[in-house]
């Protein structure tokens, strides 16, 4: 092949000749190093068989075309050079184009724009999609709405990638959806001989240039074209190099602005609807091309992490640094209470790319990530409305739902379905579930929640707890409780069945067992098993002096509720997984348990349970835990054992791949309006008032002891404070 050089249109279809279609077209001014860069990019990136030509606009800088002149007797290419002699301006070289081309498609690259591989054969297998499509555009650095990874605002590419691995990591990520956009973006821009044929050239009115492209796709979507953008295609482009950023560029545009919006009133709006909207095609193309380039940024809702470290909070502060360990996340951002806990800042210390941010609420913050995850469950409607806000996703761990099919652990039917409404709008609303057992998710499926337009995982919970965030410190309410007691630990809900626990204790007691009973966990004001306890302890009045009745502790004292303890009793008879007796296990302590919820899918086979829910059958098998030493070890083995299976690493690596299959089909495209029945947060000071009192045990049984009518009083009064006021 060599390089032609010709003045005329003529001159330069017959140098074309039989080349097939699409043609490469280079519209050149000036800029002899961009000139050659984006020369040299498409001979390394494009099919020798494909024609090139390149139209110099009159350039008065002789050295414009110093770099193609060189290449003139190496080129594999047909290259042929169209000089004009005087200068036609840019949209008079791209018409020149369409004129020369005849028949074929043309493929318009700035000559400030460097291509990568594949480049052209993705281009024409979006254009060849549907013989609707007028124009195919491409993600860029500098691209208006297709710009990536900063939407919206041209920039510089990432720090350390260069335009070919770009490229590539952005055709390996795309999903091939071709959204369509209201005008393509002309800095690399295929347009269909079709679209040309009935709509003609671009209008010399926005000569020499800025707009013209606009008309073009304004003219061919009236017409029943579409434009599309090729999302597996990305190209480098500087930006601004034919016109300079000078005044009279400016103006230029500025006249050419309103000239289009002129012509087609609507334009401005679709072009903004383009540019905003989140749950868009065009918005998930970019948000895929913006992860391959610079990485994941995961949101963590971190606000429930008081000063007390509990369950719940344990179970977030894992998940998040898990996630901020998994290779597929760039960065992970745990928004926590404004007083930031000393656990929170021990565990993240050593994680650089784990950011702690303290908040005021659910306040909106300033950044925006590609998804935000809160690893429990919602309950109040500000919290999804700060999901939303913040990300273009949303995942949300659904533990379980005893309480969305139990009546009993609510004070009146309001406030039931006050919480039913509140679960199934988030179900409507989020992207993604995650659920911590088969068992859970099977739930959600049998009421209804999860449909088919969300994505879902089971991510189980990780029992490696990270050793070292508190040391064992014995109950402040329990200073006579002596090593080698029972113990119970979970709230006292009807479906805790802590009366099994007392009536197996009481016989092992007949049975000559001596050891104390620990009955530990919240007393909730409905559905609690207290009274059913109380009247027991009632009618055993010579083993009630030997149960120790705890509150909920915090993790340090349960690490040494766990240490001293001879037997862990776990009657449940439902589970969202049942994190206690593996607990128990590492703690070294057996443990008689049911199998009912999950436990049945999680415990090992081989794990010796409840023989039945009645506590008379259970003594022997209880007695045993107690006293034979080989069988205790044997049986914590087997959950210690049992504990591989479930880590921390492994559940974040199963919920990142929720996370990145929900970012790729976000389920919440369509707009969500709170019912107006929901009960949503609306005052800071009421909240943060609770909130003080939740995280300080001691004075919240001072207060508003657990299942007093003085504790059901307030939190109606605080609830009604929450509704009426800011």
């Amino acid at each position: 092949m060599s390089l032609h050089i010709v003045n005329t249109p003529a001159a330069a279809t017959e140098a074309l000749g039989d080349a097939p279609g699409p043609v490469v077209v280079v519209p050149i001014y000036n800029s002899p190093d961009d000139v050659r860069l984006c020369v040299e990019s498409l001979l390394r990136h494009t099919g020798t068989d494909i024609a090139i030509l390149l139209i110099d606009d009159a350039s008065p800088d002789p050295t414009t075309l110093d770099s193609v002149l060189a290449m003139e007797h190496s080129l594999q290419h047909r290259v042929v050079l169209f000089r004009h002699v005087e200068n036609a301006g840019f949209v008079g070289s791209c018409n020149d184009a369409f004129q020369v081309c005849t028949g074929r498609d043309v493929v318009l690259v700035n000559s400030d724009v460097i291509v990568g591989a594949e480049w052209l054969t993705r281009l024409v297998a979006a254009a060849r999609t549907s013989n609707t499509v007028a124009t195919v555009s491409t993600l860029t650095n500098h691209g208006t709405i297709l710009s990536v990874p900063a939407r919206n605002e041209p920039g510089p590419l990432p720090e350390g990638l260069t335009p070919d691995e770009a490229a590539r990591r952005v055709a390996a990520a795309a999903k091939l959806t071709r959204p369509v956009i209201p005008t393509d973006i002309g800095h690399c821009l295929y347009v269909t001989r079709a679209a040309i044929d009935v709509v003609g050239g671009f209008d010399f009115v926005f000569a020499p240039g800025y707009g013209e492209e606009v008309d073009f796709c304004q003219r061919a979507a009236s017409r029943g074209f579409i434009n599309i953008v090729a999302d597996d295609v990305f190209t480098y482009h500087k930006g601004g190099s034919s016109f300079g950023m000078s005044p009279a560029k400016l103006q230029l545009q500025a006249d050419h602005e309103a000239i289009i919006n002129q012509r087609y009133p609507l334009y401005a709006s679709s072009v903004q609807w383009a540019s905003t909207s989140n749950r868009s095609a065009l918005a998930t193309a970019l948000a895929v091309a913006r992860r391959a380039l610079v990485g994941t940024r995961v949101a963590v809702d971190g606000l429930c992490l008081g000063e007390q470290l509990m369950g719940t909070q344990r179970f977030v502060v894992e998940t998040a640094v898990a996630l901020s360990n998994q290779d597929d996340v760039a960065e992970t951002h745990l928004f926590v209470p404004l007083d930031v806990p000393d656990y929170v800042t021990r565990a993240t210390a050593d994680h650089p790319r784990l950011h702690v941010h303290p908040i005021d609420g659910y306040e909106l913050v300033d950044d925006h990530y590609d998804v935000v995850v809160r690893p429990y469950q919602v309950d109040h409607i500000v919290q999804l409305q700060w999901m939303r806000a913040i990300a273009d996703a949303s995942v949300v761990t659904q533990l379980d739902l005893i309480a969305y099919h139990n009546p009993a652990y609510f004070g009146s039917p309001v406030a039931w379905q006050r919480y039913r409404d509140v679960t199934e709008f988030a179900f409507d609303t989020v992207d993604g579930v995650a659920f911590i057992s088969n068992h859970s998710l099977d739930e959600a499926t049998r009421e209804g929640l999860l449909s088919s337009h969300q994505q879902s995982a089971i991510t189980y919970c990780g029992v490696d707890h990270r050793s070292g965030l508190l040391a064992g410190v014995q109950p402040a309410g329990a200073p006579h409780l002596q090593p080698g007691f029972v113990l119970s630990l979970g709230a006292n809900y009807l479906h805790k069945h802590r009366v099994f626990t007392l009536e197996l204790w009481g016989l092992l007691r007949e049975r000559g067992f001596e050891g104390q009973l620990a009955l530990v966990g919240a007393r909730p004001p409905n559905g609690n098993t207290t009274a059913a306890e109380d009247a027991w302890l009632a009618e055993h009045p010579a083993l009630a002096p030997h149960v120790v009745r705890l509150d909920s502790v915090g993790e340090a004292e349960k690490a040494w509720l766990l240490d001293h303890a001879a037997l862990l009793m776990y009657p449940t008879l439902s589970e969202g997984f049942g994190m206690v007796p593996f607990e128990a296990a590492q703690a070294g302590v057996p443990v008689l348990t049911t199998r009912q919820g999950a436990l049945d899918e999680v415990l090992p086979t081989e794990l010796a349970t409840t023989v039945s829910l009645v506590p008379q059958h259970n003594v022997e098998l209880a007695e045993r835990l107690l006293h034979d030493q080989s069988f205790r070890a044997e049986q914590v083995a087997l959950l210690v054992a049992a504990c591989e299976r479930f880590t921390w690493e492994a559940s974040a690596v199963a919920l990142v791949d929720l996370v990145h299959r929900t970012l790729e089909s976000p389920a919440g495209r369509r707009s969500f309006s709170a019912p107006s029945n929901l009960w949503v947060h609306q005052s800071r000071v009421v909240d943060r008032t609770v909130s003080v009192l939740r995280d300080r045990p001691r004075l919240h049984r001072i207060l508003i002891g657990d299942d007093t009518r003085r504790q059901r009083t307030l939190r109606r009064g605080a609830n009604w404070a929450r509704r009426r006021f800011k």
